[in-house]
């Protein structure tokens, strides 16, 4: 006995040395179990049966993520012996409690674990003998999480000096067990952090030519199409809260008041098409620009078409987008 004592000991001690995160803290849990018991160290003279069935209930509650209190009822029952005085049948029966610590399998609340603690036996053995032992125990098992709630166990038990009675043989008892356990209680995990939105800015700048016939201020189909793309790209970048900043521009050629009727109307063509596109008007500012702002160069000194030429870069309807994203995980 004192060798299994020993290794048994010895298993414990390690798993108990690699206890870490693993069953969900502030959680309870019940279950049941049962399995194959077995009479081993036995002092009577001979054994008829040596074997039993093995089964019992408990609870625990998990203190830590990796340590939990566990109490429970074991009931051992058809095991069989002789002695000098003839064939006996007893069962064993009673409380247990226990440390139970866990290394992880994963976040859920499967494990590995070890589990030690004490069995306040009671034996009643035929022909009216009864022996009471508080026996310790060690054993060590494998929990799955089949769910959130529900999880299965494997382990073994082995108790020592169940029975160790001048009146009664010595007697180990090991359990070879399956439970299902239901485990409730424990705050639900924390949400993730939200992540602070980003404001961001995009900018469009579109061609006059291509939104608008020669010195008009009705989009062209192709400018219809060159509107709706700035949407477009703004809904698929999940820009949030967008506002729209619409600018009209001209070149310097004709009147300066001319022009600026012209970039307001032009300015408000496009406006009109982002509201057909989905755009509120509170989101949109528009404004006509006039001469203003030219990007034009080396235009000095040229008539005709090709000042005209020259200063197509000023004409144009500038966009931009302001508004909010949040970073995806």
């Amino acid at each position: 006995m004192k060798a299994k004592i020993l290794s048994l000991s010895v298993i414990a001690a390690l798993g108990f040395a690699v206890a870490a995160q693993a069953a969900v803290p502030e959680t309870a849990y019940v279950g049941v179990r049962g399995g194959w018991a077995h009479m081993d160290n036995v002092d009577w003279a001979s054994a008829d049966d040596k074997d039993a069935v093995g089964y019992g209930i408990y609870a625990g509650y998990n203190l830590t993520s990796w340590a939990a209190i566990e109490a429970g009822y074991n009931y051992f029952d058809g095991f069989s012996a002789k002695d000098v005085e003839g064939s006996h049948d007893f069962d064993v029966h009673g409380p247990e409690a226990a440390l139970r610590l866990a290394f992880p399998l994963g976040p859920d609340g499967s494990d590995i674990y070890v589990r030690g603690g004490a069995f306040w036996a009671t034996t009643k053995v035929e022909h009216g003998i009864s022996n009471h032992e508080i026996a310790p125990f060690v054993g060590a098992g494998v929990q799955y999480a089949v769910t959130k709630n529900f999880g299965v166990r494997v382990g073994y038990d082995y108790y020592f000096d169940v029975i160790d009675d001048k009146d009664a043989p010595e007697t180990d008892i090991g359990l070879l067990y399956a439970g299902l356990q239901f485990t409730f209680g424990g705050s639900e995990p924390a949400p993730a952090p939200a992540h602070a939105p980003q404001t961001v800015t995009e900018n469009f700048t579109l061609d006059a030519s291509t939104l608008f016939p020669f010195d008009g201020s009705s989009l062209c189909e192709e400018g219809v199409k060159a509107v709706n793309d700035v949407v477009d790209s703004v809904n698929a970048k999940n820009i949030q809260n967008a506002a729209y900043d619409v600018k009209g521009y001209t070149d310097r050629i004709g009147s300066e008041a001319y022009n600026q009727t012209l970039s307001e109307k032009r300015a408000q063509a496009v406006a009109d098409q982002l509201q057909a596109a989905g755009v509120a008007p509170e989101q949109l500012t528009v404004t006509g620009m006039g001469e203003a702002d030219p990007v034009s160069t080396g235009c000095e000194g040229l008539r005709g078409n090709k000042l005209v030429d020259c200063l197509a870069p000023d004409r144009r309807v500038e966009l931009s987008v302001t508004g909010e994203v949040t970073e995806a995980e």
